[in-house]
């Protein structure tokens, strides 16, 4: 099992050194001033062809990072869960594709296709797969 996370690290890592060697522009943008503008489908698609996503439940790259803001595309199987956990900045979470469970204070809510979600820092949260899912996760906020 340890070897299994370790190689499956390793593939993210060289999933993660492609991404930023085609989107180099994408790293702290704000910082210099700039704009970009992302394909997100495009985005789901190439994730979906990298060996990461075939080995595991779920796959997915920082689309944007910068000063006070992360923008995350994740890909998720079926059944795929992201274990109760907080952040220290304000969240949303907007489901592109598919179908989740995003539970939240004891709260259970069905997100579907077009469905975006905000959440608060440092509440206790988690999320659930009902089927194959593609979501863009923003984390902001001064206190990151």
């Amino acid at each position: 099992m340890a070897q299994e996370i370790k190689d499956s690290d390793r593939a993210r890592q060289a999933d993660q050194a492609k991404h930023q060697a085609r989107h180099p522009h994408n790293e702290n943008f704000l910082a210099q001033g700039g704009s970009i503008a992302i394909d997100v489908r495009a985005e789901i698609a190439r994730l979906r062809t990298e060996p990461a996503w075939a080995d595991n439940d779920r796959h997915g790259s920082s689309l944007v990072k910068g000063d006070g803001i992360n923008v995350a595309l994740m890909v998720l199987k079926k059944g795929a869960k992201l274990q109760e956990h907080h952040t220290r900045a304000p969240i949303t979470v907007q489901v592109i594709e598919g179908k989740i469970n995003f539970v939240a204070k004891d709260k259970t809510q069905v997100v579907t296709a077009g469905m975006l979600v905000a959440l608060d820092r440092a509440i206790e949260h988690s999320v659930e797969a009902l089927e194959e899912s593609a979501i863009v996760l923003t984390v902001g906020g001064e206190q990151m």
